[in-house]
């Protein structure tokens, strides 16, 4: 198990990698202004949470969990 910042991960298209506050149109819809992909939300998000994990995973990288405030 990997930590991944999630930060970005509801406005990051999975597909082209184009972050804006405006490809989240509401809770369950993401629309990219770059590529135009349509998908659910959560979706897109998990799956940049995925690929981040594994770029992570994959260069070897020690995995730091952010201390608790």
């Amino acid at each position: 198990m990997v930590y991944v910042d999630p930060a970005y991960t509801s406005q990051e298209c999975a597909e082209c990698h184009h972050i804006e506050k405006k490809n989240r149109v509401n809770q369950a819809l993401f629309i990219c202004r770059s590529c135009g992909v349509v998908a659910h939300a959560d979706r897109n998000a998990s799956h940049m949470i995925a690929q981040r994990g594994e770029t992570v995973w994959t260069a070897g990288r020690e995995s730091h969990i952010p201390a608790t405030p």
